[in-house]
């Protein structure tokens, strides 16, 4: 009978002790689950980057295009898509270039987006340079990703916003536009439709940068998301004649 009762001890300790355990162990999964993910650096080991170099120069107006957020220092540490991947069919390649706006840093590297994600990814940024880059704010650094299996070929693909500090609930996009003429607009378009609103951009404060020369803040509605947007970008000549670009856009 004494060896039996034993057993029945050990055998409800060894029960209460699994609870534990188990208790001990839900809020690790729960985390795991819940952490955000990042892409992964397809090009290693070379990481693309230059500092105090010549800025690259590609012809098109857009160069950097974010969701609107508060303005944070060291913001290359958080650096974050604006992109979710919820299905094996989604484009898993990505190029992500970074400037910055006096034009001395930029890189330009491929990215993997492996598996499936449903929070922004963020990007990291392997540089040798992060002593020299914590000194820029979210309002000094510029992005442009694309869903696109080249880093060199622009035309046609698909531009992922980044989300630089901390977004803001009902962001809209931020579109650094590089240009020599002062009447720049800018609007969202759901393929063919009119624009829902046509916005002036504006200069900086304190005057043009290096990589740009006007920020246009474009209101984003809840039609748009997960449409096939085109941002058109217009700008006025001397003549009075406008020239257009546009760039097909992917927000959620």
């Amino acid at each position: 009978m004494m060896v039996m009762k034993l057993r029945k001890i050990h055998s409800v300790r060894s029960g209460v002790l699994l609870f534990i355990a188990a208790l001990l162990m839900s809020p690790v999964t729960a985390f795991a689950q819940t952490d955000t993910p990042v892409l992964e650096l397809a090009n290693v080991p070379d990481f693309n980057e230059r500092y105090a170099g010549n800025t690259q120069v590609n012809g098109q107006f857009l160069s950097g295009l974010a969701y609107s957020g508060a303005v944070t220092q060291g913001a290359l540490n958080d650096l974050r898509l604006g992109l979710l991947r919820q299905s094996e069919t989604a484009p898993a390649t990505i190029c992500v270039r970074v400037m910055t706006d006096d034009g001395r840093y930029w890189a330009a590297n491929m990215y993997r987006a492996a598996g499936g994600f449903s929070a922004p990814p963020k990007v990291p940024v392997p540089t040798r340079y992060a002593e020299q880059l914590s000194m820029y704010g979210s309002d000094s650094l510029l992005l442009l990703a694309t869903l696109s299996e080249d880093c060199n070929d622009f035309a046609g693909r698909t531009y992922v916003p980044a989300i630089i500090g901390a977004r803001r609930d009902a962001a809209g996009l931020l579109a650094y536009v590089n240009v020599s003429q002062s009447r720049v607009v800018a609007s969202l378009r759901i393929e063919d439709q009119a624009a829902a609103e046509t916005v002036k951009c504006k200069k900086p404060v304190g005057g043009a940068r290096v990589t740009y020369s006007h920020i246009c803040d474009i209101p984003v509605t809840e039609t748009m998301r997960g449409k096939a947007l085109q941002l058109v970008i217009g700008v006025k000549g001397l003549t009075g004649k406008t020239t257009e670009q546009r760039y097909a856009v992917h927000v959620e």
